[in-house]
């Protein structure tokens, strides 16, 4: 029987024969040293007891990542969607991978080290239906299949302390607490407050208009709008993305050093979303807010404001990105929408109604 040895990440150097004489796609595996199978044991996770193909809920996992896979199903269930699970197609399975594209891979499956779970294997597109949960793995130490085109399979990356477990069940956000570019990730109190004015801004600001717009700018990468509700949520999305990108979240945020016309008081750019008082020239409206809320529109007022006035400087960046989507080069070139998630914009929708 072929013989070989494999280092994981997280066991180390292991050595295995395969089933078979010879190697064969997916073939069942012998562990022979640096691993033992003793380590995985059943977890009941109750959340799918009435799980097709779940064994009743009983699953065979490292015991190391018992608690945080029972995290992952708590929260889930918390945040009402385990709607989206479907099936599940087992956890331990002692065999070689099975790459998507057919080839034969002579490494074993993080199935055989019971360090991986597969959901909606039988839906379209190896399961990409189970994409509204993924940000939940991903913040209990689990790495997400689609990466190497494999939707349906969840496998754990880093195994958790009781402590670190603990600290993330008590995350408020997760899929909108994703990475932006290399700008890392918002604070709570940055989303609190998108939350907080996106409650209460205008109907107006989010509604149709005859201007081609954001919201015509990101369609294909958030499109398309169901209603209202659902359209301030993608303008929240829009706004958590492109203020990692002009400031990384910094409502102090100041004039752009490398940017060879922020010289005067009008086209100095402040604030998390990088705007200058010349931006006031793309809508009577805008003018008509900044005076109302400033008393002047002069260009140093107008920068105060927007670092010191967050929900001035909020609602202003909304109408205008309403207006146009010229005045921010990461909106203008499309750089925002490989980071713009369709799973935030659902956390935003539910944050919106609490």
């Amino acid at each position: 029987m072929p013989e070989s040895s494999f280092t994981h990440p997280l066991f180390g150097d292991v050595t295995f024969r395969t089933v078979s004489p010879v190697w064969k796609r997916g073939d069942r595996i012998v562990f022979t040293s640096g691993f033992d199978l003793n380590d995985v044991t059943r977890v009941f996770v109750p959340q799918l007891e009435n799980v097709e193909g779940s064994n009743a809920g009983r699953l065979r996992v490292h015991k190391r990542a018992h608690e945080q896979l029972l995290a992952v199903f708590r929260m889930i269930e918390a945040r009402g969607q385990l709607h989206f699970i479907k099936s599940c197609a087992g956890t331990l399975n002692a065999r070689l991978r099975k790459p998507t594209n057919g080839a034969l891979s002579k490494n074993p499956s993080n199935h055989a080290f019971g360090t991986a779970i597969d959901l909606n294997e039988n839906d379209p597109g190896f399961g990409d239906s189970v994409a509204p949960v993924a940000p939940v793995f991903e913040a209990f130490g689990f790495r997400w299949g689609k990466s190497f085109n494999d939707p349906m399979h969840f496998e754990v990356k880093k195994f958790l302390s009781h402590e670190e477990v603990e600290a993330r069940l008590l995350m408020k956000y997760i899929a909108t607490k994703q990475h932006v570019f290399n700008r890392g990730i918002p604070s709570d109190d940055f989303l609190d407050q998108l939350v907080a004015w996106g409650k209460q801004a205008p109907d107006e600001i989010f509604e149709r208009n005859e201007f081609s717009d954001i919201y015509s700018s990101v369609k294909n990468t958030l499109g398309p709008w169901r209603d209202l509700k659902h359209r301030r949520a993608v303008m929240l999305e829009v706004m958590r993305v492109l203020a990692g990108f002009e400031s990384s979240w910094d409502w102090d945020a100041d004039v752009d050093l490398n940017n060879p016309t922020s010289v005067t008081p009008e086209t100095k750019e402040a604030g998390a979303w990088q705007v200058s008082a010349n931006s006031m020239n793309f809508g009577q409206e805008l003018k008509d807010l900044v005076l109302a809320k400033v008393g002047s529109l002069e260009g140093e007022a107008f920068r105060t404001a927007m670092k010191e006035n967050h929900t001035l400087a909020m609602e202003y960046v909304a109408r205008l990105l309403r207006r146009t989507t010229q005045h921010h080069g990461p909106v203008k070139r499309h750089e925002i929408d490989p980071w713009l998630r369709r799973d935030a914009v659902d956390e935003f929708e539910g944050m919106l109604l609490l």
